[in-house]
């Protein structure tokens, strides 16, 4: 996957954005009871799409009815975006604490590449000491920034750094 994405899935699950661990009802009443918790879940909800019927959410809450899969993804992405907004400062702070935070970047698996093409990639740490850009970036959902903001990180590593543009998995030390 892309390094910006890795990033993203990484601060994701970081943030208690996606459990994957969840059942889909579990996560549709997560969601439900975040966004309704503030005016500003409201708003959110709104920009994702979904109507404003306090009777229809009530029926939600109280499992008396269920949304469609479409009402159910534009929950998810409004919880997403209202999650990443409200972790973002506590996010930078974090990762920006005691000189920063060390990452852990797996290059692409190579293994089924044919041996005369195969470049040999080890993985890799890296320390990123401003994560300023970056949390601002995700917390926007701004997936072209966080891609220039991952070649800024890369950039440093050697004259392979383009090895490390796609990656399997990024851990951090956070």
């Amino acid at each position: 996957m892309p390094g910006a994405v890795a990033l993203t899935t990484t601060l994701d699950e970081i943030a208690l954005v996606t459990e994957p661990y969840k059942t889909p009802e579990d996560r549709l009443r997560r969601n439900l009871l975040y966004l309704t918790r503030s005016r500003t879940g409201y708003t959110y909800m709104q920009d994702c799409g979904i109507r404003m019927d306090r009777h229809m959410i009530t029926a939600w809450l109280a499992e008396d009815r269920s949304p469609r899969a479409e009402q159910q993804q534009r929950l998810e992405d409004a919880f997403r975006l209202l999650r990443r907004r409200n972790m973002a400062p506590s996010m930078t702070r974090r990762l920006n604490a005691d000189n920063g935070t060390r990452v852990e970047i797996y290059p692409v698996d190579q293994s089924d590449v044919d041996d005369k093409y195969r470049r040999s990639a080890r993985w890799r740490r890296k320390n990123i000491y401003r994560w300023d850009p970056i949390v601002a970036a995700w917390s926007r959902s701004d997936l072209r920034e966080l891609t220039h903001r991952w070649h800024d990180v890369i950039t440093d590593l050697d004259s392979d750094w383009r090895m490390y543009e796609h990656v399997t998995h990024l851990g951090f030390w956070a």
